[in-house]
């Protein structure tokens, strides 16, 4: 397995510098990029409105809150299950027929929702299956366009092209969030499934026209279980991609506890109240597009990067913390806009660097195992934080969380192979 690893590095890391970047321009609006994005745009923003429309719909229909939390666990599930065996695949097939697939196959069974809404025939199962495949699908797309854009984009540029690629999610998630209920008592739950529906099946048309390199792999001869497992053994192997790892299991586990906390938090305390909740978390998503806006305009030295990663994780650590022992609202909300901004900065970090230091045909499994991780904690530590809050006070929790934090981060910025594996 060590010396199959090997080989395949020195392969790929051939192919990964060989001529498929020249074949592009060095700018970043380079026609394919302008196609992706355009896509990702309309169906993200289809996306945060139809997650709205589809909480009106269910709580309208049933009544119940806990049946809309077991289908986001529905829609969560194959994330953690799915994700590993399909980052093989992805690997193994034509990347730009991935995309185009899953986006059709999610696009007709949303609008299939929307049509059956319409003429009043939509059943609760219905919505469960659908919530299904589209989360199947989700599992092959996000590695694929992770996986593509380092292929279509000069690797100078992809510190920003990440970035921008970002920023769309955060801009629609203040839209989404700000619209998406006006939208839902104007036009109705039905109406928006199918926008998001199209939104899909648009995203599918100007991927058919981008141009996705193909990657070539011996890793093909091999059986698809054995891919899998040197994809594993793969991270396992580079120390500064293990230790990515490791960061991005702690930010998501610790994340998910402090956000779960937070609600109940601003609750309890008459200083804060629920109405400042969303006023802070506004606070906190403003923060992120900044971030993400600052890097998609300013170039990053590659030699700045590692030390600006350890800072920004130093900051969240900080901010988090602060914010646990303060109920000064406008205290909290200078830290939530901080901590936004500093995610925005080494959540694009750590995505860019998983992207120039793996192997290209590597490179989708990697990104599906982080995908599996992350899936998998958040509900743990959702679960961890529900049992925890009734027994200790809620923001030495969060306390407690980004202390834990900080040490990692400490501790990693004495490690080289981080350093080298985020400055590559």
């Amino acid at each position: 397995m060590d010396k199959l690893v090997k080989d395949t590095m020195n392969e790929l890391n051939l192919v990964k510098n060989s001529k498929i970047n020249k074949k592009f321009n060095d700018k970043i609006w380079n026609r394919n990029f302008t196609l992706l994005f355009q896509g990702q745009a309309v169906s993200i923003l289809g996306d945060n409105v139809f997650n709205i429309a589809l909480e009106f719909w269910v709580l309208m229909k049933t009544g119940s809150v806990s049946l809309m939390g077991t289908l986001l666990a529905v829609i969560t599930l194959p994330k953690v299950f799915i994700s590993p065996f399909a980052g093989t695949f992805i690997d193994r097939h034509d990347r730009k027929k991935v995309l185009i697939t899953t986006d059709v196959i999610s696009g007709i069974t949303i609008f299939f929702i929307g049509m059956t809404a319409i003429i009043d025939s939509l059943q609760v199962w219905m919505v469960f299956i659908s919530g299904i495949i589209t989360g199947v699908c989700s599992c092959f797309f996000y590695p694929t366009i992770n996986s593509c854009i380092p292929d279509i984009i000069p690797k100078s540029k992809l510190l920003k092209a990440n970035s921008i690629l970002s920023s769309i999610s955060s801009v629609n998630d203040m839209i989404g969030y700000a619209f998406g209920g006006f939208l839902v008592q104007i036009v109705g739950a039905p109406i928006l499934f199918i926008f998001n529906g199209l939104s899909f099946l648009f995203s599918a048309t100007l991927e058919y026209f981008a141009q996705i390199p193909q990657i070539k792999s011996s890793l093909k001869n091999i059986n698809f279980i054995e891919d899998m497992k040197i994809g594993i053994h793969l991270v396992n192997k580079l120390k500064g991609l293990k230790y990515i790892y490791i960061t991005i299991a702690f930010l998501n586990l610790f994340a998910s506890m402090s956000m779960t906390l937070t609600l109940p938090w601003f609750k309890i305390n008459n200083q804060l109240g629920v109405g400042l909740y969303g006023i802070a978390m506004a606070i906190n998503t403003f923060g992120i597009f900044v971030g993400y806006t600052i890097l998609s305009v300013f170039e990053m030295k590659k030699e700045n990067k590692f030390y600006v990663f350890i800072i920004s994780g130093i900051i969240i650590s900080c901010t988090m913390i602060i914010y646990s022992m303060t109920l000064n609202f406008y205290f909290i909300a200078v830290m939530f806009f901080i901590d936004g901004l500093c995610l925005a900065v080494m959540g694009s970090l750590l995505q860019t660097s998983m992207q120039n230091f793996v192997p290209s045909d590597m490179r989708s499994k990697v990104f599906a195992f982080e995908n599996a991780l992350s899936s998998a904690l958040m509900p743990i530590g959702m679960i961890f934080a529900g049992i925890l809050g009734t027994r200790i006070q809620m923001n030495k929790i969060i306390f407690a969380d980004y202390a834990i934090f900080l040490v990692l981060f400490i501790y990693l910025s004495f490690l080289r192979c981080v350093k080298e594996t985020i400055n590559i």
